[in-house]
């Protein structure tokens, strides 16, 4: 079964939804793929729970995850929100765009450039993501094969290296082996641990991929490193790998393994990468990708802070602070020390929520920015919503005046920014739109007066 899904969008029917519903219960109990450790604490204790898609009766609905499910028999691949009024997109458009956002965030590391994904026709996202591993571990092993200094522990009857006396008494000693001396020495050998990590993977994707290009060149891979050792990897021993710099390619391979390794589900085939995903939650995409955009661009003249929280909303009665404030991004002006609160809102607003008095703002996204605002003693806030059309409309301002001094204000503006385009995607036409936008917007913010 394939079935390509657009976020919160209609439900779709399934043959078998039993079975892949017992596949995602699966994928979220391993929940190696995302580092969201709050993400819905609520649900933790509840076994059927998974995130991923909605099931009823033999229908399927996406929530908020984009990317891709695969398993032995099915594939689903979920594409975003603000896609969804486009019929007359095509996959490789938005695969582009998700490639564009990735670029910026810092927090999911996806190893691919806007370059690769030019080059490539594949329209099957699970195949195109394995079509570009493929050619990276090909290009990498074959024009800079890597030898590296390996651990390695031996007895040997001629000492070599260092002495580990501790294992030769418990090794030799013990058992009467008095001529095998147990030593600790690092050759420099081309069967090393990273190597040996590329190879498991490349084996681990032949057995998934199912285009006869990638097996081609997964294969050469495997030919290439025929020295090296077929041993089982995890993703844990690959954190515990580190490179000098001057291996920055292998750097962003060892990238491409984890995003392998981390979806492998227990199996007794030690090759079985039968259920495979990339899920990532478009919120924090979302956030990550404003977050890192601001930085790139805009640090020359603005400090951003990603993630603040080093003030608390209250003190309780015993003295102690409490309700955690967490801003998304929080930027200080190098020049006039105007300090604004960034808010991003993954969110798309009704097409005449120009007609709505309140701009179709949750009530609830005000007073939390507002007491948060007040706390601080920012009278700035911005709330950053994606665009509906490639027509960016106007800013919305709200003031909001102190009980206490009439003449303090905080200033909420509610700005759509263009993360997306509706005619072909160019990523330097939409990467210029969105920072003309936002400087347009913090330039005004930072040089009007505290009262306007």
């Amino acid at each position: 079964m394939k079935r390509t899904l657009f976020e919160y969008d209609k439900w779709e029917k399934v043959e078998n939804s039993s079975t892949l519903f017992h596949s995602l219960k699966t994928i979220w109990r391993q929940r190696n793929f995302v580092d969201l450790t709050e993400e819905l604490e609520e649900n933790e204790t509840d076994k059927n729970y998974q995130p991923f898609l909605r099931f009823s009766n033999n229908e399927i609905r996406a929530n908020n995850y984009v990317g891709f499910i695969q398993t032995s028999n099915d594939l689903v691949e979920i594409y975003p929100k603000v896609f969804r009024n486009c019929p007359g997109k095509n996959k490789n458009d938005m695969l582009r765009h998700i490639f564009f956002w990735f670029n910026y965030c810092r927090k999911w590391k996806f190893p691919f450039s806007q370059a690769q994904l030019d080059r490539l026709p594949i329209d099957e996202f699970p195949e195109l993501i394995i079509n570009l591993i493929a050619n990276q571990f090909l290009e990498t092993v074959s024009n800079q094969p890597l030898t590296m200094y390996q651990p390695v522990e031996e007895a040997m009857q001629t000492p070599r290296g260092s002495i580990n006396f501790k294992r030769y008494i418990s090794n030799s000693l013990a058992n009467g082996n008095f001529q095998n001396i147990e030593c600790d020495y690092e050759p420099f050998l081309f069967d090393n641990k990273v190597n040996r990590v590329i190879k498991y993977c490349s084996r681990l994707l032949i057995n998934q991929t199912k285009f006869a290009e990638n097996l081609q060149i997964l294969q050469e891979v495997v030919f290439i490193l025929d020295e090296v050792e077929d041993i089982l990897c995890n993703s844990y021993e690959v954190e515990n790998i580190l490179l000098n710099s001057f291996f920055d390619e292998y750097n962003k391979v060892l990238d491409s393994c984890k995003l392998v390794l981390n979806q492998q589900l227990y199996s007794s085939n030690t090759y079985d990468l039968s259920q495979w995903c990339l899920l990532f939650p478009m919120e924090y995409i979302f956030e990550d990708f404003v977050a890192g955009f601001l930085e790139q661009h805009f640090s020359k003249d603005w400090y951003v802070k990603y993630q603040k929280s080093d003030e608390y909303l209250a003190t309780n009665n015993s003295g102690r602070k409490v309700f955690n404030m967490q801003h998304d991004i929080f930027l200080t002006s190098k020049h006039s020390g105007k300090q604004i609160i960034v808010d991003t809102k993954y969110k798309l607003r009704s097409t005449n929520y120009k007609d709505d008095p309140k701009r179709d703002i949750a009530q609830a996204d005000l007073y939390q920015m507002t007491s948060y605002a007040f706390r601080r003693g920012c009278t700035n806030v911005l709330l950053l919503y994606p665009n509906l059309t490639d027509s960016i409309n106007e800013p919305d301002v709200f003031d909001i005046t102190s009980g206490f001094n009439k003449d303090d204000k905080i200033t909420v503006t509610a700005s759509e920014i263009p993360f997306w385009t509706e005619d072909n995607f160019d990523d330097k036409t939409l990467e210029n739109k969105l920072y003309n936008t936002l400087k347009t917007q913090l330039d005004k913010l930072e040089n009007e007066s505290p009262n306007r």
